[in-house]
């Protein structure tokens, strides 16, 4: 057995892999809502060394292909998410729109914003300060010094779109509050905050909601933060309703909730600066494709079996995954049973969302390139998994490392890696 590779050494492979060729061109396919002037060679694939959202994936699985696939995947859907809601409020996008990306952490979304919106319209606010230099260096957005205190967040701008996403899930009650009324205020008339919460469905087995509808534990999975004003917290929507109301000064203010809307499990909620907006059209929200990878072996006779899930939350089982190995492209039907989708996502129609596939490569590839995308009818696609693999015994290559089998909630939960 080879010794697992440090820390270190996998941050290198995964920055190493995402900005090959062949991993752009994956990513681009997977690219919506683009600026017209935009182009491949725009796309930022770097990903800062600090950045915990790809750290503790990789930490995770111990491997480089699965963690940067979903670290892109959840960027992807992400990045669909806020524009959906963009193009709710602003039918036809007005050319002084300004844009708050609030708690942004190292950008993983900026890199895809920033090819749908002009950069001198974007701002980022973080409050760790080398986040903050390295997503104005990296994406030419507005950088923001964000504090604990809401207080001291003072920007001098007005923004029409205040997007938030994995931070009011770590809040404790009087930071989630006043974080809030604070984002609200600096809404322009025509503006809407948008945040993302773990609600209480995702709480853990045996744990229940207090009396007042909010769990906070002073634990995360970002180190670089104090647990009292950073934890895990879980919430009920009569919370949530109550702190909208309570921090604006205005009970019955008019917000949305789309459940699950955020990579499939965090709900957002979307409030307007006007009171009483009508925010109807937001139920035609779609969550689009999504699924995992649940196993990959390559063995020396260059045989390749895979097999996984791919679904969405919106539709139920995709009708079949594609999977591209060495530039051509398979088309693998779902169907198999996977009852723990469904148990886990609380959806039935699920329990037939799994896929199997198996090919043998020729005999002379030493290393290929496999693909794996999810689909649904209406063309969203999910980005399951993208990677280049070195066939065991060929050309020197040693066998594989053993890799960890998580369960799936444990998989699920990864998928927003250090922001959940």
């Amino acid at each position: 057995m080879t010794d697992l590779l440090t820390e270190e050494q996998l941050q290198a492979e995964a920055n190493h892999a995402a900005r090959s060729p062949a991993f752009r061109a994956a990513l681009w396919q997977h690219c919506r809502y683009l600026r017209g002037d935009a182009s491949p060679d725009q796309l930022k694939t770097r990903i800062h060394p600090g950045d915990q959202m790809l750290l503790h994936s990789l930490k995770h699985f111990h491997e480089v292909n699965r963690p940067l696939s979903q670290y892109y995947n959840v960027a992807l859907q992400q990045h669909d998410a806020a524009q959906q809601i963009l193009r709710h409020v602003f039918p036809s996008v007005p050319e002084d729109l300004k844009v708050l990306d609030f708690a942004c952490g190292y950008g993983r979304l900026l890199r895809f914003l920033g090819l749908s919106i002009p950069p001198e319209r974007i701002w980022a606010a973080e409050i760790q300060a080398g986040a903050v230099d390295f997503v104005v260096e990296e994406y030419g957005v507005h950088g923001l010094l964000s504090q604990t205190d809401p207080a001291s967040f003072e920007p001098e701008q007005r923004f029409d779109f205040i997007w938030v996403a994995s931070l009011f899930s770590h809040l404790p009650e009087a930071l989630f509050k006043a974080w809030v009324g604070k984002l609200h205020s600096l809404l322009s008339p025509r503006g809407v905050l948008c945040f993302s919460v773990h609600d209480q469905c995702l709480l853990p087995e045996g744990a229940v909601l207090p009396d007042n509808g909010i769990r906070f534990t002073p634990d995360s999975e970002n180190a670089d933060l104090d647990t009292c004003s950073y934890g895990t917290t879980y919430v009920g929507e009569p919370f949530v309703a109550r702190a909208i109301g309570d921090s604006l000064g205005h009970p019955g203010h008019a917000y949305a909730r789309l459940p699950r809307g955020l990579a499939n499990e965090q709900d957002l909620y979307v409030v307007p600066a006007d009171p009483a907006a009508d925010l109807a059209g937001l139920h035609g929200f779609r969550r689009g494709a999504w699924g995992w990878v649940d196993g990959l072996e390559l063995g020396t006779d260059g045989r390749l079996d895979m097999h996984g899930w791919a679904a969405s939350l919106d539709d139920g089982p995709l009708d079949e995954v594609l999977i591209t190995v060495g530039g051509q492209t398979h088309r693998c039907p779902t169907g198999e049973p996977r009852d723990d989708v469904a148990r886990v996502l609380h959806d039935p129609r699920l329990a037939t969302s799994g896929w199997r596939f198996a090919t043998v490569l020729p005999a002379t590839d030493a290393e290929v390139f496999i693909l794996v995308s999810g689909r649904t009818a209406r063309g969203e696609t999910a980005l399951l998994y993208a990677g280049a693999l070195a066939v065991p015994g060929r050309a020197g290559v040693p066998e594989p490392r053993p890799e960890p089998a998580p369960g799936l909630l444990r998989r699920l939960k990864a998928l927003l890696s250090g922001g959940s």
